[in-house]
């Protein structure tokens, strides 16, 4: 397989250990006796986890190679998650989630940036095919309520930890794509206006299931087919990603992909249940238009593993508060939680349309991609 397609594949496995706890986590609150309200520090704790370790990973990719790191980062990301799997206590299953976490931040920024690097012409396409993958991988995600039902949520948990270990020592063979580590100002500002959307949209794709699970009355297996169909994007990621590529105005597609996944978001809690698969798929596509757009502004803005460094330590520093606001809002008020996740769609709408004036205020902003 080549290196591109490797990459590809081990991104989906790699986004598979995101969300593949999702519908899981109601079996998981009655084994360590947790209740609804404390979930989201489980997600907010592997995202803890990976911003740590966005910036060591663009560091250690400029001295080791991106995609050595990359495969240091699946291998950690897989112990982790199958050590998991094995917690005796919800603090344990917290701490080992984090450790997975750290493994994730290791693999995203470099195994990005060894994509640009193998296609640098077409970086738009590049990424696009890289948010695909993730979004195929945690697709299957959602599904694995399915497989714990007979195996049982610990082996369900396990399984694809232990794949991913066995995956990392191809890449960590490799030792290419070595880059400068000092990352492009601009992309602090992508990552500004890029992490309400990111924490709205990671805090509904690892709750929303448990949301329909409790509010809804679904079996936690239907909630997360049910969730998934925000990674149906996914199959269209390499066709989105090069809307960036081919639009004139690119700060429009930043702009109105981040306000088109606020609607849905609001109105989930007061439609049908019926018109939820629907609801999410569109604030999915939205979203993988938007951040598509900001990893490639960004990957071309400076050294792509330091940029997409700094753009995902800054989404996931601040934007990991989501998971526990949403959490403790729901069991507050059901309907609340997606009415939040709406409004913080909307910031990032309304940051992005500030960053557009900086942009608009200088003419030549995208000839040279610096601020």
């Amino acid at each position: 397989m080549r290196l591109f397609s490797y990459i590809l594949a081990s991104r989906a496995v790699y986004a598979l250990l995101w969300f593949y706890l999702s519908p899981l986590l109601p079996a998981m609150s009655r084994d360590l006796h947790v209740s609804e309200a404390q979930l989201g520090f489980l997600p907010a704790a592997f995202i803890a986890g990976a911003a740590a370790a966005q910036i060591p990973a663009s560091l250690a990719g400029s001295r080791i190679g991106d995609v050595r790191t990359a495969g240091l980062g699946l291998l950690l990301l897989g112990l982790g998650s199958a050590l998991t799997a094995a917690s005796p206590t919800w603090g344990a299953a917290l701490a080992l989630r984090a450790v997975a976490g750290v493994g994730a931040g290791l693999f995203f920024s470099t195994a990005g940036a060894a994509l640009v690097a193998l296609r640098p012409r077409e970086a738009g396409r590049a990424l696009g095919l890289y948010n695909a993958s993730f979004n195929i991988g945690a697709f299957l995600g959602y599904y694995w309520g399915y497989v714990a039902e007979p195996l049982g949520w610990r082996i369900a948990a396990a399984a694809p930890g232990v794949a991913a270990a066995a995956m990392a020592p191809p890449l960590i063979m490799q030792g290419g794509f070595k880059h400068g580590a000092r990352p492009s100002p601009s992309a602090i500002w992508l990552g500004l206006a890029s992490f309400p959307l990111w924490g709205a949209v990671y805090a509904a794709n690892s709750l929303a299931a448990a949301w329909l699970h409790y509010y809804r009355g679904l079996q936690a297996s239907e909630a997360g087919a049910i969730t998934s169909a925000s990674m149906l994007s996914g199959l269209l990621g390499g066709f989105l990603g090069s809307i960036y590529d081919k639009a004139k105005d690119k700060r429009a597609v930043l702009l109105y992909s981040a306000v088109l996944s606020a609607a849905p978001m609001a109105a989930l809690p007061y439609l049908p249940t019926a018109a939820a698969p629907l609801l999410v798929f569109t604030y999915g596509v939205a979203y993988t238009i938007y951040i598509t757009a900001i990893y490639a502004e960004g990957s071309r803005s400076g050294a792509p593993a330091s940029a997409l460094a700094v753009i995902n330590v800054v989404d996931m520093a601040l934007g990991l508060n989501a998971s526990y606001l949403f959490s403790f809002t729901m069991a507050l008020s059901p309907p609340s939680a997606w009415e939040v996740d709406a409004g913080l769609a909307l910031a990032s709408a309304l940051a992005t349309f500030a960053l557009a004036g900086r942009i608009s205020s200088n003419k030549e902003w995208w000839a040279r991609r610096d601020f």
